[in-house]
């Protein structure tokens, strides 16, 4: 019998979604799958708000593989590569979309704009949390069964 990774849609991991939510400044986690349906949140964050989110944030991953054209250096006709994170500043908070796996996304959103203190150690947080997780923030394809 052959054992598969844990990932995402068998695992819950909220609780790596809990902890980002102690950082300074940060409200809310979720992780998602490409097609927008909720993995798992963070405990402050009901369940409407994040079916809507993760809905929202698939298609904000969607969009922006679309502009490797406007992001080539001159001379250059490759891409410069997958998306890692984005950063959108609102008003008061600012929101993080990050690419976990090639079927998954985490959303953090931090209080405060997107050049403050608690921003940079949101963003350094998460990216540690993906790289030492990333195997089990994977999601299967739809259909497989094993």
């Amino acid at each position: 019998m052959i054992m598969q990774q844990p990932t995402a849609d068998s695992t819950d991991m909220s609780w790596a979604l809990n902890r980002l939510c102690e950082e300074p400044g940060v409200l809310n986690a979720l992780l998602f799958t490409s097609d927008g349906l909720v993995m798992a949140h963070s405990h402050g964050l009901d369940r409407d708000d994040a079916d809507r989110t993760a809905a929202t944030l698939a298609g904000l991953n969607s969009l922006q593989r679309d502009l490797g054209g406007f992001c080539r250096t001159q001379g250059r006709q490759d891409a410069p590569g997958p998306l890692r994170f984005m950063v959108s500043d609102l008003k008061t908070v600012t929101l993080l979309l990050f690419v976990a796996t090639e079927r998954t996304g985490v959303g953090v959103s931090v209080r405060g704009e997107s050049a403050g203190h608690e921003v940079s150690v949101a963003i350094q947080a998460t990216l540690k949390m993906i790289n030492g997780l990333r195997p089990v923030l994977g999601a299967r394809e739809r259909g497989d069964t094993t």
